[in-house]
C-alpha cells in the first residue's frame, strides 16, 4: 500500500498549524521543517507527533523546501503551507490516487481556494498548484512563487473542471492587511534580487502599465467584483504588489547611479 508524507515548512505558524495538522492526521508521516519559530509552533507540532527538523531562516520558503522534502521517507509527498487546510474530500482523493496513479502522471496540481480576511475570494482561485508527487520526482528552484520542476513523467490536474465538490486546498492566506503588508515587502525584496540575477532593467512602461493591468485582470476578467469589497481590496493589493516590484527596481538603479547623494 502506497504511503504519504506531508511536508510543512514553518516560521511562527501557530495561528493555523493545529487545524492544518489535524486535516492530515491520517498521513503516514508528517514532516515539520521549522525556521526557529519563536511562538508555539514546535509545541503544536509535538502534540501532533510530527517529525521535527530545523533549517536556518531563508526569507522565502522555496529555499528550504528541497531540504525538507529530503527528510521524507514515504512513497508520495504532499507539500503544504502552514496556512493551508486539506479538506476530507481532497485527502480521500489523494489517498486513492497514491494507490492507483494515472499512467506516467507522477505529479499533481491541486485546486486551491484562498481566503482574504476570512472570506473566500473567487478571483484568486487557481486551477491548480503543484503540491503532490512521488517522492524524489519534483524539486524547487530558488525563485519565489515558482512551481516545482517535475523530473519524470507528466503532471496531472486534480479536479480541473471543479466538478468534484470540496476537492481543494483551503488557503487562509491573509488574516489581516498588516500581516499581508509585511509579506508584500518581503516578497518584493526577493523579486528585486531575481531582477538583479536576470539583469532586468527598469522600464517606465512596466511601472505604469503592470499595476492597472493586474487590477483589471483580477477585478474584471476574473470576476473580483463579485466578491464585493473583499474582491476590490484584493485587486488593489495585487496591483500595488506589481507597482512595488518595479518601483524597487527603479530605486535600486537610481541609488547605484547616484551614490554621491545623501539619503
Amino acid at each position: 500500500m502506497a504511503t504519504i508524507s506531508v511536508v510543512i515548512n514553518t516560521l511562527n505558524a501557530q495561528r493555523l498549524l493545529d487545524d492544518v495538522l489535524e486535516s492530515v492526521k491520517e498521513a503516514d508521516e508528517i514532516i515539520v521543517c521549522d525556521m526557529h519559530s519563536e511562538d508555539e509552533t514546535i509545541e503544536i507540532a509535538k502534540r501532533h507527533k510530527c517529525k521535527i527538523f530545523y533549517h536556518e531562516r531563508t526569507g522565502i520558503v522555496e529555499l528550504a523546501r528541497n531540504w525538507a522534502m529530503e527528510q521524507a521517507t514515504c512513497d508520495w509527498i504532499l507539500v503544504l503551507d502552514a496556512d493551508e487546510i486539506v479538506t476530507p474530500e481532497l485527502w480521500q482523493y489523494l489517498k486513492n490516487y497514491a494507490q492507483h496513479p494515472k499512467k506516467n502522471r507522477n505529479a499533481c496540481y491541486i485546486p486551491r481556494e484562498t481566503y482574504l480576511l476570512g472570506k473566500h475570494v473567487h478571483s484568486w482561485r487557481q486551477s491548480g498548484i503543484k503540491r503532490f508527487w512521488k517522492r524524489g520526482n519534483c524539486y524547487y528552484t530558488n525563485e519565489i512563487h515558482k512551481m516545482p520542476v517535475t523530473r519524470e513523467g507528466k503532471d496531472f490536474w486534480i479536479n480541473k473542471n471543479g466538478k468534484l465538490k470540496n476537492v481543494a486546498l483551503i488557503h487562509y492566506h491573509i488574516p489581516s492587511l498588516n500581516h499581508f503588508g509585511v509579506r508584500l515587502n518581503n516578497y518584493t525584496d526577493f523579486e528585486l534580487k531575481r531582477f538583479q540575477m536576470k539583469n532586468t532593467k527598469f522600464k517606465l512602461s512596466k511601472l505604469l502599465l503592470r499595476p492597472p493591468y493586474e487590477f483589471f485582470k483580477l477585478y474584471i476578467m476574473k470576476g473580483g467584483f463579485k466578491d464585493g469589497i473583499h474582491g476590490f481590496i484584493f485587486a488593489v493589493i495585487m496591483a500595488y504588489y506589481k507597482f512595488l516590484q518595479w518601483a524597487k527596481l527603479y530605486e535600486y538603479e537610481f541609488v547605484q547611479k547616484n551614490r554621491d547623494l545623501k539619503y
